[in-house]
């Protein structure tokens, strides 16, 4: 009698657990361990695309760590792209966040932040977190999102050679651009110019400028650029790729409402 008592609060407790890994995969249907374990791009916060300058980029490890990058505050008026690493754990479909972060989200001392979301989307390259809870520094707050969708990077994405090289700019919304040029090179060292002369051309800035690429996303910090960035200070400028070809070429980018051409002049 006890023996048969027992396989049945078994049967029970395994048909509760079937139950509830069913339901979690019915809120979440793809909801996969390893396949967030890639660089992902957070760009759209409650279903409204963000600009370019507010997105997020976080590369899952497997080690259970995340790399934020993203805009980093410096001080009141200066700003760089840069990284901050944290924690990250999935319990059936609840994805939880922790760790100490500064600079990002205009945070510039050191905080603890705990952050508990759920699946509400969760494909192979598309995924859409919910947030449960939002803590910084152990009080509990509202961010400015319920939920952030981001879409996940091929790994191939670091391969920029395409880029690479001196890019002459043409237009900026159809108006001549022809003044300014940009040269990526392969140590994520980038140089704006601007045209002094017929043939000669001067590197805008007072200090070394550096980019991230993310395949179509470009994350520019520089130093006094009076055109792409904040004359004296340092800022970051960011860019969509529309469009990039070494055949033709020719590229076409976006950033904050603009859009420009450019064509490939030479090579580093």
């Amino acid at each position: 009698m006890f023996r048969t008592a027992h396989i049945v609060l078994m049967l029970a407790a395994a048909v509760i657990s079937l139950w509830a890994v069913s339901s979690c995969n019915a809120e979440s249907p793809a909801y996969n361990r390893e396949n967030i374990k890639a660089t992902w791009i957070v760009d759209t916060y409650d279903g409204n695309m963000l600009d370019e300058r507010n997105y997020t980029v976080m590369t899952f490890n497997q080690a259970g760590t995340v790399v934020y990058e993203g805009l980093l505050t410096l001080d009141s008026a200066n700003y760089k792209w840069g990284s901050n690493e944290l924690r990250y754990e999935i319990y059936c479909c609840d994805f939880t966040i922790t760790g100490t972060f500064s600079g990002l989200f205009g945070h510039l001392v050191m905080v603890f932040t705990e952050q508990k979301y759920d699946f509400l989307l969760s494909e192979d390259s598309l995924m859409t977190l919910g947030v449960n809870t939002y803590s910084v520094d152990g009080e509990e707050i509202t961010p400015e999102f319920s939920q952030m969708t981001m879409r996940k990077l091929p790994k191939s994405y670091a391969s920029a050679d395409t880029l690479y090289g001196v890019w002459q700019f043409n237009t900026r919304n159809g108006a001549d651009f022809s003044d300014y040029r940009v040269q990526f090179q392969p140590d994520g060292v980038v140089t704006v110019s601007v045209r002094t002369g017929e043939n000669s051309w001067e590197p805008m800035g007072a200090g070394e400028d550096y980019y991230n690429l993310y395949e179509d996303f470009i994350a520019m910090t520089m130093y006094d650029n009076r055109e792409f960035g904040t004359p004296g200070k340092w800022d970051v400028k960011c860019f969509l790729i529309d469009s990039i070809s070494s055949v033709t070429g020719r590229m076409a980018l976006r950033s904050g409402g603009d859009n420009y051409s450019l064509s490939f002049i030479s090579s580093n």
